[in-house]
């Protein structure tokens, strides 16, 4: 089997939008990869603020997210299990130098060591859409 990186829209409003992204890694880390992309909704945002953040992550892997730009720019690593809420200070803002909007996720800490047994992990963002 190879890895499997699943990106659902869950609900697409048009001010709100809630994704989920899900991972079954078994063979290597998942290199960068755009999860999120403006154009897969509507009506189409410039780009994305995060408000809400839900995951549960397999030890000993690290998830990554980016937003997208020249170059991409971190917006936090994730690993364990939790929630984290951002509204409260307006939210992670797209602070990327020449955003493209899209949001960006990769792996690290895959490890063959574990046995053959996949690692996996789902992260839910809760998103509000700017530049509508």
């Amino acid at each position: 089997m190879a890895n499997v990186v699943n990106t659902q829209v869950l609900i697409d409003g048009t001010r709100n939008t809630t994704v989920k992204i899900t991972g079954v890694l078994d063979t290597s880390d998942v290199a960068t990869t755009i999860v999120i992309d403006p154009a897969a909704f509507s009506p189409i945002p410039s780009k994305f603020r995060i408000d809400h953040i839900d995951y549960s992550i397999s030890t000993p892997l690290e998830v990554r997210l980016l937003w997208d730009g020249t170059p991409q720019l971190d917006i936090l690593p994730l690993s364990g299990r939790g929630r984290m809420s951002f509204w409260n200070f307006g939210g992670l803002q797209n602070n990327a130098t020449s955003p493209t909007g899209k949001i960006a996720l990769e792996t690290t800490g895959y490890n063959t060591t574990i046995g053959g047994t996949p690692l996996v992990f789902s992260v839910v963002l809760e998103l509000v859409k700017q530049g509508v």
